[in-house]
């Protein structure tokens, strides 16, 4: 069975002639998990070659476009069961994560440059930009030791990247350390392939010339990639093979799953670039704890609800899916909405939404400034000159620094009652919590901490200052005497 009859996709009624274009949802007996997964990916060791880079190392790095690289966190182990689970609610036509037929998360090669921060240039890897000649490969093979027998491609390039090479370096030595770069991290994270150590040559055409490289679209490049791997994985699943391996990189999909669904206290701001970076290793297995359903049997994600547009970094937040705005109306034959379809349109419609939340922040006003007491003693002086020395006016001025302290007093009141009423709901809240214990955590985040007393500020002791405080005491006919 091919991939257009995947679980995961959105029945769409349309012309006979299109219907195969589109994913159908499979019978609930087809509804299976995915098999035993396995993976080459292995974040670290990329982390351990990166860590031996001085400075010199990674401003070559950063020259083509891939600094986003050395910012990964050290991730010992990826969960390949998440992995798999997510892989396997990819539809590819649509290129969206379908939880259900009004969950769906959209998502673009633009995303795979917020969560790596790899470029995302103008060419095309496999297109005509990208066209290399065999004398080039050889050339690249043989300058980088790959065409030594049993050395492998990502072991020789592993080789390379751990040579000395410095401002004093030769030109050559310098190009084939950028390309060295690229092949190690596409074939250990980018791109994956399902034998040890061999990595693709698919994108050596864009490494040709290094001054280009950072014009090149890598993101649609390992998008594409993975997106073949879905298509393997979906296969597998078809034939109920007991196991299957992974291609393409998958931890996209896990990262960009965890930053899209409400996980509550749980979720991260989108205030870092690239967003693997915000992710470490109980990072990923907390949030995945979170976003796991409770219940019996294989584990699922789908219960997640999706964070709002607002809230998040990706493309899918200046558009809206075709699905998502039809999701309470009855698809009618012949009457589909071919928005999905059309990735131009998306473009358009994302640049436009950007551009009308840029106008709206234009129409943010200044606040005004807080009146205090002396603003009103200085209206009372510019409007009412001849009443400044007056009884009357002190009366005024009295009145009004009154109002001001009971409404001084009322704030504070109010805040620490407020302060109290945080404690007493939080504790009730982690007395009450059975969700943390039934994933698997020691502690609830609602449950306070005791602040260490060793940070705690204090006012340092002086000598006391000398000054006159007045009676501000609202009885008639008492005497006011200055007090010291």
């Amino acid at each position: 069975m091919s991939d257009a009859s995947s679980s995961d996709g959105v029945a769409v009624l349309g012309d006979a002639g299109e219907a195969n274009n589109y994913e159908q949802p499979l019978p609930a007996t087809e509804a299976q998990p995915p098999p035993t997964p396995t993976s080459r990916i292995s974040v670290r060791k990329v982390i351990e070659v990166i860590e031996t880079f001085d400075e010199y190392k990674r401003w070559l790095v950063t020259e083509i476009g891939f600094d986003g690289m050395l910012k990964l966190p050290m991730l010992q182990k990826l969960n390949l069961k998440f992995s798999a689970w997510t892989m396997s609610k990819v539809c590819v036509e649509r290129r969206a994560i379908v939880l259900s037929e009004t969950k769906i998360l959209k998502f673009f090669a633009e995303d795979i440059h917020k969560v790596f921060g790899i470029p995302c240039g103008h060419r095309n890897v496999k297109g005509r930009d990208g066209f290399i000649k065999p004398e080039a490969v050889r050339f690249i093979k043989t300058t980088l030791g790959m065409d030594k027998t049993g050395v492998h491609s990502l072991r020789a390039a592993e080789e390379f990247l751990l040579r000395d090479i410095s401002e004093t370096s030769s030109k050559l030595e310098k190009d084939c350390f950028q390309i060295a770069f690229i092949i190690f991290v596409m074939g250990h994270v980018l791109a994956p392939r399902t034998k040890h150590d061999y990595g693709t040559i698919d994108y050596w055409g864009a490494l040709a010339n290094t001054e280009n490289i950072a014009q090149f679209n890598w993101c649609e490049f390992v998008l594409e990639f993975l997106l073949e791997g879905v298509r393997r994985l979906k296969n597998d699943m078809m034939a109920n093979n007991p196991n299957t391996n992974l291609v393409g990189c998958h931890l996209f999909l896990q990262i960009f799953f965890l930053d899209n669904v409400d996980l509550g206290l749980f979720n991260k701001k989108h205030n870092v670039l690239p967003r693997i970076s915000d992710f470490d290793q109980n990072s990923i297995r907390n949030t995945i704890t979170m976003a796991t359903d409770i219940g019996k049997g294989p584990a699922s994600y789908t219960k997640c609800m999706i964070r709002q547009g607002h809230d998040i970094c990706y493309g899918r937040c200046n558009i809206q899916d075709s699905t998502e705005r039809s999701s309470n109306k009855q698809l009618v034959g012949g009457n589909m909405d071919q928005h999905h379809s059309n990735p131009t349109n998306d473009r358009e419609e994302s640049v436009h939404a950007s551009s009308s939340a840029a106008v709206n922040l234009m129409d943010v006003q200044t606040p005004l400034r807080a009146l205090g007491p002396i603003d009103f003693a200085e209206h009372m002086r510019t409007r009412y000159p001849s009443l400044v020395k007056d009884e009357l006016s002190f009366i005024l001025k009295e009145q009004n620094a009154k109002c001001q302290r009971e409404i001084n007093t009322a704030r504070v009141n109010v805040q620490a009652d407020m302060i109290k009423f945080v404690d007493k709901l939080m504790t009730s809240i982690s007395k009450r919590c059975i969700c943390c214990a039934a994933r698997g955590f020691t502690d609830c985040p609602a449950r306070a901490i005791q602040p260490c007393p060793g940070v705690e500020i204090q006012t340092p002791i002086g000598p006391k200052i000398p000054c006159v405080r007045l009676d501000m005491s609202a009885c008639k006919g008492c005497h006011v005497s200055p007090q010291v």
